[in-house]
């Protein structure tokens, strides 16, 4: 059940926290999303989400805050409830979904004299791009689909790729995860022509860790949708984490970022 929010009378003097500030970046511009996004929040309950239904604010620069979460009648005395806020679009994807299915936070009680017992830090949200990402003409950009041996598409792997010296004298790395049907788009800005690259495909949400690669060239590999299959690496774990179980439900309740022009 999601707590009662408590509404001030006319005259009273009401001070707000917010339980947690999430700064979605678009990991292709480097800069707040300019596409269309959503921010849906869960409530924990017991082991499982429930959708709430409230909406975040969203200020000039772009980071989503929940002001009003933790507001309690009891503020000296409530327990803190934990949240989720998951970030859905068509062409964007959290790319901290190759962990978890949303960004965990604690709302830590408050009112008007009791300040809540800790205070939210910012977190970045690194949204990489999925398939229908309108990428620049200019910018090479492998497409391609994850699945099992037994042809099974596979959602929310984490796809990498690394290079540095003798290729370039920069090392680079590059991120990208797959969206719903197994499907990525990985943009390669500063992969060199003709030189071997290995893609590196991890699946953490399975236990054990599948994994899979893929070596390809550019600019031999562009315009073709690449394979890549994973398998068991038998004795690895999934990512460490010291969040709720996660949850692979999905719902309509959102509040919209607008696109910016």
């Amino acid at each position: 059940m999601t707590p009662a929010i408590i509404r001030p009378l006319p005259g009273e003097r009401r001070v707000s926290y917010s339980a947690a500030w999430l700064v979605p970046v678009d990991a292709v511009t480097g800069s707040a999303p300019g596409l269309p996004l959503q921010v849906l929040l869960d409530i924990q309950e017991g082991q499982g989400w429930l959708p709430t239904g409230i909406a975040p604010i969203i200020t000039l620069s772009g980071a989503v805050g929940y002001p009003d979460l933790g507001r309690r009648a009891d503020a000296a005395t409530a327990a803190p409830t934990r949240y989720r806020a998951r970030f859905e679009s068509e062409v964007y994807l959290a790319l901290s979904r190759a962990y978890r299915d949303g960004e965990e936070f604690l709302a830590y009680p408050f009112d008007d004299t009791v300040p809540p017992a800790a205070a939210a830090s910012r977190v970045m949200v690194s949204l990489v791009p999925a398939a229908g990402y309108p990428f620049p003409g200019d910018l090479p950009v492998l497409y391609g689909q994850v699945s099992t041996a037994a042809g099974e598409p596979v959602p929310d792997v984490l796809l990498g790729v690394a290079m540095g010296p003798p290729a370039l004298r920069t090392p680079q790395t590059v991120q990208a995860l797959t969206g719903p049907g197994g499907t990525f788009a990985l943009p390669l800005r500063w992969a060199p022509a003709g030189q071997a690259i290995t893609v590196t495909a991890t699946d953490y949400r399975h236990t054990p860790t599948r994994t899979g690669q893929l070596s390809v060239r550019l600019p031999d590999a562009l315009g073709h949708n690449q394979k890549i299959v994973i398998g068991l690496r038998q004795g690895a774990s999934k990512w460490p984490s010291t969040s709720a179980p996660a949850s692979t439900s999905r719902n309509s309740t959102s509040a919209r970022i607008p696109s910016r022009a």
